[in-house]
């Protein structure tokens, strides 16, 4: 008998009042070849792009010490058999994933060295920041170039339904010193991509296409479930026991978020926990329920391959961002340059890194092929400085997580970059989804190297 099969683009489809609705499919194995390695008319399969960021670096092993710049983030031992350190341990059950690579050198720099401005538009663009008037803030500037996310973009972007998605967290940003500290992703010098940050608006960029214009409620439900119930079971029919079960995990994740999103309206009177609005509760953040909600829509608009590349802003640079729910009562920009607050400094970056961690393991957790969402990823976390006390752009936390597709190395290693340039790894996370690209960045930025140690 011949193999059933199905087009990757295939959707769901059905009618809501009077217009016509579709769904984006989950990968099934309908879709893929016998082996699972490629889609069934031979096309490989996607390769995505996250960007992702923490603001103010991390704490350092002796604060008080002017001559130690030692970070606790850095993992004990080289190669694979690397030992994570305690801030990394939340990363545990992906470490086989991550690559943790310390002192790299932020070599795109403007003559003015200017503690965050500097970290965050060279370690993410490879490009020198460019000196803005800062009309009476303490400095202003914005990105050289494109961030490495928009230059995958221009690679793959046209490839899906959007180009890319710009997601933040916290909303403790500082926006009065330029386009560099307020944003993350950049088109170039001039275009700054705003992130989302109330999930409702991210779903509905994701999957409002897909329900009338003219629904009242669009924001707060979807109906489109309903709607393309009849052609699920015409479907369910036609594939396979394990396409069924993946099929309905599917559309039951999706009902789940719609019900995150939509159980606490904003008018409802303040819940126990955070609702997933991202509205301050009694002034507070809520980070853990949005950082959750935020990650599962971006798995699954990656598993429905609406996009491919996302940056994602947990906190920001010289970001006011208090977590509160470590009993810390300052913001953490201020923490940053305290030394006596380190242990609170260490606590925030422990609780990062489980930020970081939920993403990876739901990526992990989401089949695609013969393996999953993180093996055919590549998610480059770093921060503005090394540490906040210090000021430091050399030795930036860096992690290049996921297997790029196979172009990454894996299990993934602790390499010492010796003052390498950052770019180096720019250019080899931009390799995993544009194999052909040959550089990065600009003036004393530029790499034609990718970084191959942390490459297959």
């Amino acid at each position: 008998m011949k193999r059933f099969t199905l087009n990757r683009r295939t959707m769901l489809r059905g009618m809501l009042g009077g217009t016509a609705v579709a769904l984006a499919l989950p990968p099934l194995e309908a879709m893929f070849n016998s082996n699972g390695t490629a889609y069934a008319n031979g096309d490989e399969l996607p390769r995505r792009l996250v960007t992702w960021f923490f603001g103010n670096g991390v704490a350092l092993e002796n604060p008080f010490d002017p001559n130690n710049n030692n970070l606790l983030f850095t993992p004990q031992g080289q190669g694979e058999g690397y030992t994570l350190s305690p801030q990394l341990a939340p990363l545990a059950n992906v470490k086989e994933y991550c690559s943790v690579v310390s002192n790299l050198a932020i070599l795109a720099k403007h003559p003015e060295v200017r503690g965050h401005h500097t970290g965050v538009s060279g370690f993410f663009s490879g490009f020198p920041y460019i000196k803005l008037d800062p009309m009476g803030a303490n400095y202003s500037s914005k990105f050289g170039g494109p961030s490495i996310d928009q230059v995958a973009a221009g690679y793959v972007g046209d490839q899906t339904f959007l180009p890319s998605v710009q997601i933040r967290i916290s909303k403790r940003i500082v926006a009065s010193e330029g386009p560099t500290l307020n944003y993350l992703s950049h088109k170039g010098p001039d275009q700054p991509l705003q992130p989302l940050h109330n999930p409702q608006e991210l779903f509905n960029k994701l999957f409002g296409g897909f329900v009338p214009e003219d629904d009242p409620t669009k924001p707060l439900r979807l109906n489109a479930l309903d709607a393309v119930s009849e052609d699920v079971k015409r479907l369910q029919m036609r594939v396979g026991t394990n396409d069924r079960q993946r099929l309905e995990a599917h559309l039951a994740s999706i009902a789940q978020i719609q019900k995150q999103i939509g159980a606490i309206a904003p008018e409802c009177a303040p819940p126990a926990m955070p609702g997933e609005t991202n509205n301050d509760q009694d002034g507070k953040e809520p980070l853990d329920s949005v950082n959750k909600v935020m990650a599962d829509l971006l798995v699954l608009a990656f598993h429905c391959d609406i996009t491919r590349v996302a940056s994602f802003q947990y906190t920001g640079s010289v970001g006011y961002t208090v977590f509160h729910m470590l009993g810390q009562s300052q913001g953490h920009h201020d923490i940053s340059h305290d030394a006596n607050a380190n242990d609170q400094h260490d606590a925030a970056t422990v609780k990062t890194m489980e930020a970081f961690a939920y993403l990876l393991e739901q990526l992990k957790a989401s089949p695609e092929g013969d393996g999953n969402l993180l093996d055919n990823s590549c998610l480059l976390l770093g921060s503005d400085t090394a540490s906040g006390l210090r000021h430091s752009d050399f030795n930036q936390p860096c992690i290049v997580a996921g297997r790029g597709g196979g172009a990454l190395r894996h299990p993934g290693i602790h390499h010492d970059a010796g003052g390498a340039n950052a770019s180096d790894v720019l250019l080899a996370c931009l390799k995993t989804v544009a194999p052909d690209a040959a550089k990065v960045g600009g003036g004393p930025g530029e790499s034609t190297t990718p970084l191959g140690a942390i490459m297959a």
